[in-house]
């Protein structure tokens, strides 16, 4: 008996493959043609909130089943929150005000840093009696000694709200939502552009990749062909340490951080836009009667015309901006600092933006004007603008 050869499986597996280049050669094409920004910033500076922004602005908001899972995190964020504040009692000398709260004091603090399985009526009544408390909230306002997530007061002022079976965040809700970020998220959306610049709809690929230190080696992943960095500044922690390093301060080490940025060879060719963000947390801070002063000593000597918010925001601007010009020592890069192979030389426009990143209209605004100047650097670079 005769065998015949069956060719059905090459030719298959041989127009699979064709499918397959097809479908890269598609993929290469989108990726070329589409800007790609990629947010850089220590931790807890705001990126991931940014994203978020950019989620309800040009990619239709979340869906209810997003907004489900963003619950379960807010309710850690609540756990957290008054974790955070009654376990760091002591160590502050601060007692509670309130003897009966004692009881409540222990039952947070039994369920650690994790939290309850699940979220009772007893739980929520225990946090309300605890936040009520005069101890609960001076310890609250020395928040800048321990770590503390932003939006503490925010969630714990809303906790009859978030209590409810039935609750469902809002915009404002999950852009407050805290979750630390690991690896590297993306985000695709289009915007208009522009008619005074031939108009059209214009692909953004937009990166987040965690700000701690540890996460920081994973970033030169994400180099390749970036057209924009937006580099994010937590102003408003001037006065605080880090999670990974409580000797560091925050501001000097976003300094640091950002120094590096600017001096990196693999981002010679993005251009650089930098966020001075949380200026409302800043503006709250100042109007308490906290100075930059004691963490910045040469604040003393800084000179700017406004009140003392505007002449605090305008000095850490003149921290950025001084690193733009400043020559820096070459120094050895330890295992977390890996993308910092040379030095820059070529010159280069960096601009700056005040911004909250949690207010909508703000970030709205603010990208508007990014997306011009991202625009008329890509058109600049070919010749056509």
């Amino acid at each position: 008996m005769r065998l015949i050869p069956c060719m059905r499986g090459t030719d298959e597996d041989e127009d699979h493959s064709k499918q397959i280049d097809r479908e890269i050669k598609n993929w290469i094409k989108t990726y070329n043609e589409a800007i790609k920004l990629l947010l850089l910033g220590t931790g807890e500076s705001g990126k991931t909130t940014i994203i978020k922004q950019m989620k309800i602005l040009h990619v239709q908001g979340f869906s209810l089943k997003e907004r489900a899972e963003k619950a379960v995190h807010i309710l850690h964020n609540v756990h957290e929150s008054i974790y955070d504040i009654v376990s760091n009692m002591p160590a502050l000398s601060i007692p509670l005000q309130n003897p009966k709260n004692i009881q409540s004091q222990h039952y947070i603090l039994k369920w650690g840093p994790s939290g309850p399985l699940e979220y009772t009526e007893v739980y929520f009544d225990h946090v309300r009696a605890l936040w009520r408390d005069g101890g609960v909230r001076e310890c609250f306002k020395r928040a800048n000694e321990y770590q503390l997530i932003d939006s503490a007061e925010y969630f714990l002022d809303r906790i009859d709200l978030i209590e409810k079976p039935d609750y469902v965040p809002s915009d404002a809700d999950i852009l407050r939502c805290r979750q630390k970020t690991t690896g590297i998220q993306k985000i695709e959306f289009k915007v208009k552009v522009p008619k005074s610049m031939h108009g059209g709809v214009q692909d953004f690929w937009m990166f987040d990749v965690g700000g701690q230190r540890g996460e920081r080696k994973k970033w030169i992943q994400v180099f390749e062909g970036i057209n924009a960095i937006w580099f994010l500044v937590a102003c408003s922690d001037f006065d605080q340490t880090l999670r990974e390093d409580n000797t560091q301060n925050r501001l000097k080490e976003a300094l640091e951080l950002f120094g590096d940025v600017w001096q990196s060879r693999f981002l010679l060719e993005a251009g650089l836009i930098v966020f001075l963000n949380k200026q409302d947390l800043l503006e709250a801070k100042v109007s308490q009667g906290r100075s930059i002063a004691p963490y910045f000593p040469q604040y003393d000597q800084f000179s700017a015309a406004g009140d003392e918010y505007t002449r605090t925001k305008m000095f850490i601007k003149s921290l950025f901006m001084g690193i733009l010009t400043k020559k820096r020592e070459r120094r050895q890069p330890n295992a977390s600092e890996r993308f910092i192979v040379g030095e820059a030389t070529r010159s280069r426009e960096c601009y700056f933006h005040f911004t909250t990143a949690t207010d909508t209209d703000n970030v709205r605004t603010v990208f508007r004007d990014v997306h011009q100047i991202i625009l008329t650097q890509l058109l600049n670079n070919i010749g056509v603008y």
